[in-house]
């Protein structure tokens, strides 16, 4: 299994990814990471042994490219010869470098490393801001909306270059459960299903009620959390900043891509709490063609409540039964 993984620089993917590596060996699996940046500066060095990762940039594109092949020479050559292990390779399809973009990887780079699929790793805004502002990139200054605009650029490339080889592309939170990336890895059949509910209830006793559903439907789906990525930082922005617009913006075009790459949607509702992104989460659901069925205890609703929900529950278990039978149905397909 090989799997392509991009993020912004400074998302700190690794953290997510030597945690399924963990998992992975505790079940008797090999998982290996190998950063596709250290190998071309590794070859570059051959070249000029005062090149670092912020000064890689710097050489002329030509020369990049040269570097990358030889780069992925030698990844192609590690895998082949440790048949059995199963490899996450960190790259990135996309810089964004000096106000603009700058391609690193083509078509013809993922034809030769064969990927089953890609991830893309997500961090906030507040968490790159943590990692830039104690490194110094580029030997300059980075703008936050810069890092934004390169993060959109790193999913937007993702999902064209994946679509083109007929793979997915699976949007994970930095915060993300490290058994979600594991199971995405090692057990693909599983139903794919994305949690909506409402974050202004973080902090009710029924959150608490949440999280144990949560722990049972991890136990037969692979699960993706929208507090994987606390994209809601946008609000420590000054209001009508570029920063916030473009953080705000992504919040919901991530949720959504979260809803895209899902097979199913699941709404808990333990509370009455308004969210209108928990509305907006099930309308898009609805709209392209996704299954949504919504946990709601109580007897008494509006008409517009069930509207795009394709059947609502009042017992946890009956939901859970539910997503099961939906499974087996998948699997049987």
């Amino acid at each position: 299994m090989i799997i392509f993984s991009t993020s912004v620089a400074g998302s700190n993917r690794i953290s997510i990814e030597s945690r399924a590596s963990e998992i992975a060996k505790a079940h008797g699996k090999t998982l290996r990471i190998i950063n596709l940046v250290d190998q071309m500066l590794e070859v570059a060095k051959g070249l000029n042994k005062e090149l670092t990762p912020k000064t890689l940039l710097h050489l002329d594109k030509k020369v990049l490219d040269v570097i990358k092949l030889n780069a992925l020479h030698k990844i192609n050559d590690m895998i082949k010869r440790d048949a059995g292990i199963d490899y996450i390779i960190d790259g990135h399809t996309a810089f964004w470098w000096k106000n603009g973009p700058i391609n690193l990887l083509d078509m013809s780079d993922f034809k030769e490393l064969k990927p089953d699929f890609f991830i893309t790793v997500i961090a906030t805004a507040n968490e790159l801001e943590k990692t830039f502002g104690k490194v110094d990139w580029r030997g300059e200054s980075i703008d936050m909306h810069e890092l934004l605009i390169w993060s959109e650029l790193e999913i937007y490339t993702a999902d064209l270059i994946s679509k083109t080889l007929g793979k997915e592309n699976y949007l994970i939170g930095l915060g993300e459960d490290p058994l979600t990336l594991y199971n995405l890895i090692y057990n693909r059949d599983m139903i794919k299903v994305y949690i909506s509910f409402a974050m202004t209830s973080s902090k009710d006793v029924k959150y608490r009620n949440l999280q144990r559903f949560l722990k049972r439907l991890k136990k037969i789906a692979i699960v993706f959390d929208p507090r994987s990525v606390d994209l809601s930082t946008y609000k420590n922005y000054k209001n009508d900043s570029k920063i916030m617009q473009t953080a705000a913006n992504q919040t919901v075009r991530r949720d959504y891509h979260l809803i895209d790459q899902s097979d199913i949607v699941v709404v808990h509702l333990s509370n009455l709490v308004y969210s209108s992104g928990v509305d907006s989460e099930r309308m898009h659901a609805h709209s392209v063609g996704k299954k949504v069925f919504l946990y709601f205890p109580f007897d008494r609703y509006s008409p517009f409540t069930p509207y795009f929900v394709d059947k609502m529950y009042n017992k946890e278990e009956a939901l859970l039964a539910k997503v099961r039978q939906v499974a087996a149905e998948m699997h049987k397909k």
